[in-house]
């Protein structure tokens, strides 16, 4: 799917809208929102929300023209953004004035949306969710580097034990490997 640059603009505002008035609500909660909601409807559906693309850094994927959107939103008075002191260092808040046009969204989408805002903003701080961005995929890619929406299925392999490892042993002994 091609990058849709006013879906994409549309996802931001209707998050923000929806999460941006919580206590601990920045660009890394945000940022969570938009690469789990896409990544997994991805999967889901075989096709992302918005198509946007992710890069690696250091504090786990980020949306590539998200910036950009952001500005846009800004300039045309549909959000407002400061910092401000949140614990130890400072937070990016944004506020939204109006609702985003939800008719870009099909009822599945929506649906995959609102539930990675709760999940992510009303489960998580943005330290434990960026615990799971921060998966296989987003460790072994360079600073920078694009992350394919699939990335997120990647595992590390690791050596078979106990009884898998008693499986594969007796398999390779009827297969006259062992």
């Amino acid at each position: 799917m091609d990058f849709d640059r006013q879906k994409f603009k549309a996802l931001v505002l209707y998050v923000i809208w929806r999460a941006g008035e919580s206590r601990d609500f920045g660009s890394t909660k945000l940022y969570k929102i938009l690469w789990f909601a896409e990544a997994r409807a991805n999967e889901a559906f075989g096709k992302p929300i918005a198509g946007e693309t992710y890069v690696r850094q250091k504090f786990g994927p980020v949306p590539k023209h998200i910036k950009e959107v952001i500005q846009e939103l800004e300039d045309e008075e549909l959000i407002s953004v400061w910092s401000e002191p949140f614990h130890d260092h400072m937070i990016t808040r944004y506020r939204a004035f109006q609702p985003a046009d939800t008719q870009l969204f099909n009822n599945n989408e929506l649906g995959f949306i609102d539930w990675w805002i709760k999940h992510v903003d009303e489960e998580h701080s943005a330290t434990s969710i960026s615990q799971q961005s921060h998966d296989y995929a987003w460790k072994i890619a360079a600073m920078g580097e694009e992350l394919p929406l699939y990335a997120f299925l990647a595992s590390r392999i690791r050596e078979p034990r106990g009884e898998e490892l008693d499986r594969a042993i007796e398999k390779a002994r009827k297969l006259g490997l062992k």
